[in-house]
């Protein structure tokens, strides 16, 4: 018999220790290496802080009207395209001057997104809507800000 409450509680630990670990985290994007983008296409870099007060929703990115990705917050993905001209939008129930960018990708071009959230921009007196906004962001600042971001994989629309 006690063998048998040894043997249960054995099985329940292990059950609440699982339930702890969380779910299985991306790399961190620093760590990842990424192949160099194929001469003939260009690649377009897409991430988002997380700002847990401003928004955890998970809105679309189109290219050209077609969904492309989700944008995850704290999270870096990236598409290679076609070179030419797109529009990068993002859904936004709120609304906010110059919200989308139109952009000319050239062969080798690599570009940079930064999807912001202006939570507190479209309002009325007892509601607000979520505000995405594309910003295109320097090589630079955008590695400094997308090191620490998770490398989100697998992310279709």
């Amino acid at each position: 018999m006690p063998s048998k409450i040894l043997r249960t509680c054995l099985i329940a630990s292990l059950v609440l220790l699982g339930a702890c670990s969380g779910r299985i985290r991306e790399p961190v994007f620093a760590s990842v290496r990424t192949t160099p983008v194929a001469v003939d296409l260009a690649r377009v870099y897409f991430y988002r802080a997380f700002e847990p007060y401003e928004s955890l929703a998970r809105p679309l990115i189109y290219l050209d009207g077609r969904s492309l990705a989700v944008s995850e917050p704290g999270g870096v993905l990236f598409r290679d395209v076609e070179p030419g001209a797109y529009e990068i939008s993002v859904f936004s129930p709120g609304i906010y001057p110059n919200q989308f960018k139109k952009i000319l990708l050239r062969p080798g071009d690599t570009l940079y997104v930064r999807i912001e959230s202006l939570r507190n921009w479209y309002r009325g007196f007892n509601w607000e809507k979520d505000t995405f906004v594309v910003s295109l962001v320097s090589e630079s600042e955008a590695e400094a800000e997308m090191a620490s971001l998770r490398y989100v994989t697998n992310n279709g629309s």
